[in-house]
């Protein structure tokens, strides 16, 4: 037919354009996807950060809490230690450590020598010298003085000399004694501090004339 024929050759006759595709939407939807993932990532990498610090800081807090836990029970043992099981010189100014099995000489100015033991360990200190850090007005000022403090330092029972390490030694038959010396002045007092130093040398020279009982 004619008309048929018409339409036909009108549709060769023109060209039929088809939409070009945009280019630069496709790269601009592959870099939000790229920015994506870098902040998913960030964002994990984050997370895994923060929860590292946290627990080390739950860790810090753990050890602060044992030690603080520990310390809180060597003052209880050297308070429970204090009042039931202080220990003065004999009559002949010997102080006999019985439960390790030694015994130190005494001068006069450590002849009220007091201690207490702690597994192998014994802690000293005097009551003069927590008397002279003690005031009526404060009922807990001798407790960097008194015997929990180890203001004179403290005298430890070990099998042999390499068991007792860098400390000053003394050795005994059977065992070696290793002391000791305090960390630091045990009050902000002048003549406490020198009371101190006093006896914290008598004791080291009665440390080395320590005897086996």
């Amino acid at each position: 037919m004619p008309e048929d024929k018409e339409l036909k050759d009108a549709m060769h006759s023109e060209h039929i354009h088809l939409p070009k595709k945009d280019k630069s939407k496709t790269v601009w939807i592959v870099i939000s996807i790229i920015l994506l993932l870098a902040l998913i990532g960030l964002g994990v990498y984050g997370y895994m950060q923060m929860t590292k610090l946290n627990q080390s800081l739950k860790d810090k807090d753990a050890t602060i809490a044992e030690l603080q836990n520990n310390k809180k029970k060597l003052e209880d043992t050297a308070a429970a230690a204090a009042t039931a099981a202080v220990k003065a010189a004999t009559s002949t100014n010997y102080l006999e450590v019985t439960e390790l099995g030694y015994k130190l000489p005494l001068t006069d100015d450590i002849k009220d020598l007091q201690y207490f033991v702690n597994g192998t360990t014994t802690f000293f200190s005097t009551k003069a010298l927590q008397s002279s850090a003690w005031t009526p007005a404060q009922s807990d000022a001798a407790k960097y003085c008194s015997l929990g403090s180890m203001p004179l330092g403290t005298v430890s029972k070990f099998n042999t000399a390499a068991d007792a390490g860098p400390t000053q030694q003394k050795a005994l038959s059977g065992f070696v004694l290793g002391y000791a010396p305090p960390q630091s002045s045990c009050s902000t007092n002048q003549a406490t501090i020198d009371l101190q130093n006093k006896q914290k040398a008598s004791l080291l020279k009665a440390f080395n004339n320590a005897e086996k009982i």
